[in-house]
């Protein structure tokens, strides 16, 4: 039987979250780029030429950062909305807790990869970008890794708990994630489902 996707997100919110996470690789992509092609950062004219060339040279330079903007913004307005829901989440207290913003330590490995590549970026690299770019894309949309973001957990604390909810003495496992980065055991949260054991809490 198929599983629908459980994240209560939409895709546009998923992936400029995706994006923030990789906001320094994409960073350091540009500058790498801009570095390597510095020699025609001079205005040509507007003709046929100077456009190839402006595509060849600096084509993923501007992709990447319409992906950066997307992300920022996207991220941005994706997190207004969320606190904006907060009247659909329920009380629960918190009866343990593990802290687990080490782990978007994991994203820097991944940063170190592009420092090795050519400056030049041909044809390949685009399609080779799009297609590594859209399986880890894939693997996030479906995971719990869309709180585990070195951008995002600048501001917000993410954890792992367990809570309960209402009367019941048996306690619930997920991971939240909020501005409160000073959580304890028995303390009292608001918490709102972003998707299947992952909350937001205020």
């Amino acid at each position: 039987m198929r599983t629908a996707n459980p994240h209560l997100l939409k895709q546009p919110s998923l992936f400029a979250m995706f994006c923030l996470s990789y906001l320094p690789l994409l960073f350091l992509l540009i500058v790498k780029v801009m570095m390597a092609n510095r020699s025609f950062l001079h205005y040509g004219g507007f003709n046929k030429e100077s456009i190839i060339t402006l595509a060849e040279r600096f084509g993923f330079v501007i992709i990447l950062v319409l992906l950066s903007l997307y992300a920022v913004i996207g991220t941005k307005l994706t997190l207004a909305n969320i606190k904006r829901i907060k009247s659909n989440a329920f009380p629960v207290t918190i009866s343990s807790i593990k802290p687990k913003n080490e782990e978007a330590l994991s994203y820097l490995a991944t940063y170190v990869l592009p420092l090795l590549a050519q400056g030049q970026i041909g044809y390949f690299e685009y399609i080779a970008f799009a297609v590594l770019f859209g399986i880890y894309y894939k693997l996030y949309a479906t995971s719990s890794l869309i709180l585990i973001n070195p951008i995002l957990n600048l501001k917000y604390g993410l954890y792992e708990v367990e809570y309960l909810k209402g009367d019941t003495t048996i306690p619930k496992s997920s991971m939240i994630i909020s501005e409160n980065k000073w959580i304890n055991e028995e303390d009292d949260l608001q918490i709102v489902k972003l998707s299947h054991r992952l909350y937001f809490a205020y």
